[in-house]
């Protein structure tokens, strides 16, 4: 894993800023490099996003042969 100067604010849990386009569509801003960096995303993979309509995202990455990437903070299969 490679060092961050935003580390996570619990386990399993990364602070992110979300910003609207004005037209339905949500852009993760601020955190999104961090917690790229630390979970060793590359060009290629696969990351699903699942909103709760609330304040939290869940998150599954996919490697390139699109087999999911477990991490230590993963809660479900």
């Amino acid at each position: 894993m490679s060092s961050c100067a935003c580390p996570m604010a619990w386990p399993g849990l990364w602070p992110s800023e979300v910003m609207f386009d004005g037209e339905g569509q949500m852009f993760l801003h601020n955190g999104w490099r961090c917690f790229a960096r630390s979970h060793d995303i590359e060009a290629g993979h696969f990351v699903v996003f699942k909103y709760d309509g609330h304040n939290d995202f869940s998150v599954k990455v996919l490697d390139g042969t699109m087999c999911r990437r477990h991490y230590h903070s993963d809660e479900d299969d």
